[in-house]
């Protein structure tokens, strides 16, 4: 970890950018678009001219290994904003498509409102540390 956060203070790279890309990584990180982390970090390194590096860490933070904690807090978070709980798991053997209707809504509103929201927070968090210590770092370093 030391040797990755090694490389982004020594990115050619203002403070303001490096923090941005390191906030709009993590951001994506928390999105729900899952398979679609690297092509948005990209998509975002080429259309604002942030460094790759920061972006590309960010998104990862949803890696096999943290996607069902990572999202259970976020679907969390969202059911508590919301006010939606999933209070019963469907029945199955009587599934109708009212009913797969309702169990989405009641599940996907919280996860969509809780990734963006807990993705948003943790962006700007993530842009206030990072410019600070990129900020120090660059002081010493010059």
């Amino acid at each position: 970890m030391r040797h990755k956060i090694k490389k982004i203070l020594l990115l050619d790279y203002s403070p303001r950018r490096i923090a941005m890309s390191c906030a709009i990584g993590v951001f994506i990180g928390f999105s729900p678009y899952v398979g679609l982390h690297t092509g948005l970090a990209m998509g975002a390194s080429f259309l604002f001219g942030l460094p790759l590096y920061p972006l590309i860490l960010g998104a990862y933070i949803t890696n096999p290994f943290t996607l069902v904690p990572v999202y259970t807090l976020c679907y969390k978070f969202g059911a508590l904003i919301t006010g939606r709980h999933i209070t019963t798991m469907p029945d199955f053997s009587n599934f109708e498509y009212t009913a797969m209707i309702h169990t989405a809504k009641t599940f996907f509103i919280p996860f969509f409102v809780g990734t963006h929201l807990l993705g948003l927070i943790l962006a700007v968090i993530t842009y206030i540390l990072s410019y600070h210590l990129v900020k120090k770092y660059k002081g010493r370093v010059a």
